[in-house]
């Protein structure tokens, strides 16, 4: 039985176990000069919900290992997914990131503020600092996830290198073709690349998180033992799952919410399902309108909200959270093969928080 508030109540408690190790003074003592460790801070010290680390651990509890000794793999998970973010949000040119600046343009404003360079060369600035922070971000993962306390080093090594090379090729692939899909005309493009690119960007990360928390909690290097199978392919559906809902609340959410403004993956081009749906579902004179304004940043916040509303009118989005139900009942199909305990109710309770969830 899927528990909504009781997953939310383990993931508040687990969350102040993982920024501990996050936010220890000695993660960036290496990390210098002041603008580059500010850079690699500001992400993680607003937060965010903590939901890879905390899936991570709950996987590994589930087949009945200790939560603490995969803490620092757990950690290390979100500082892979917070330097995607850092490089993300240069890529899609976003200004805002968890109710705050973002990266790069952070990195513009302390070069206005303590250099004294405005214009393109702030901006520039602002980038270059953006990406050398991901870069430092990536390395104190690797680092963190080689602490775990997993009697098996064999085991720790092995998930660390399926990390940095199956895990970083399939992120940087599914980035890469949402690049691609964007210069591409709607017509052309079909909703299995989108969900396959869904996957890459965001399925995968939490795929690997529910393979390395049941290995890590079973010690096992067998990653087809049939718990870590089914972890995997639960967390793996739930991760499409997740992203189908981001694009959703990308159209009917709230910039309060999201912490980022609604309607910037339209103003960026992206070819998410609701846009892929909606073109399909719309008339001559509505493809038209869409057409004026996907992937135009100079289209007015009169326009965003006008197309918004086509998209909701044209059923694009019911659509869409059909697709991720289905998803999240093949979730549970995969569970149900690890024996039932509080932490498989927790999962299940996670996987409604992937469709229930308005931020």
């Amino acid at each position: 039985m899927a528990d909504t508030h009781a997953f939310l109540e383990a993931l508040k408690q687990r969350a102040p176990w993982v920024d501990e190790l996050l936010l220890a003074p000695e993660l960036l003592h290496r990390v210098q000069p002041p603008h580059l460790q500010r850079l690699v801070a500001a992400y993680l010290e607003r937060g965010g919900k903590r939901l890879r680390p905390a899936v991570l651990l709950l996987c590994c509890g589930a087949v009945g290992g200790d939560e603490k000794h995969a803490l620092p793999a757990a950690a290390a998970l979100e500082l892979f997914h917070t330097w995607t973010l850092m490089h993300d949000d240069i890529i899609d040119h976003d200004a805002l990131r968890r109710g705050g600046p973002s990266g790069h343009a952070l990195g513009a404003q302390l070069a206005a503020a303590d250099i004294g360079l405005t214009g393109p060369a702030a901006e520039h600035y602002g980038v270059s600092l953006a990406m050398l922070a991901g870069d430092v971000q990536h390395g104190l993962c690797v680092n963190l996830f080689l602490n775990c306390t997993n009697p098996n080093p064999a085991l720790v090594m092995q998930l660390a290198a399926d990390l940095e090379l199956n895990v970083l090729c399939d992120l940087v692939e599914g980035e890469t073709i949402d690049i691609q899909l964007a210069d591409r005309p709607i017509e052309a493009v079909d909703l299995d690349e989108t969900i396959r690119m869904m996957y890459l960007k965001t399925g995968a990360l939490y795929e690997f998180a529910g393979k390395a928390g049941a290995m890590l909690g079973l010690n096992t290097t067998d990653e087809k033992h049939p718990h870590v199978d089914a972890l995997r392919r639960f967390c793996a559906s739930c991760g499409i799952a997740f992203q189908l809902q981001d694009d959703i609340l990308g159209v009917v959410g709230t910039q309060e919410k999201l912490g980022k403004p609604v309607g910037s993956d339209i103003i960026e081009g992206k070819r998410t399902p609701v846009l892929l749906e909606a073109y399909a579902r719309a008339d001559q004179a509505q493809r038209t309108e869409l057409l004026r304004v996907v992937g135009n940043p100079e289209a007015t916040d009169q326009q965003v909200r006008r197309t918004i509303a086509t998209i909701v009118e044209l059923g694009a989005v019911q659509a869409v959270q059909a697709m991720a139900r289905e998803r999240i009942e093949e979730a549970h199909t995969a569970l149900a093969a690890v024996p039932s305990s509080r932490y498989t109710r927790w999962l299940a309770g996670w996987a409604h928080y992937m469709i229930e969830r308005d931020f």
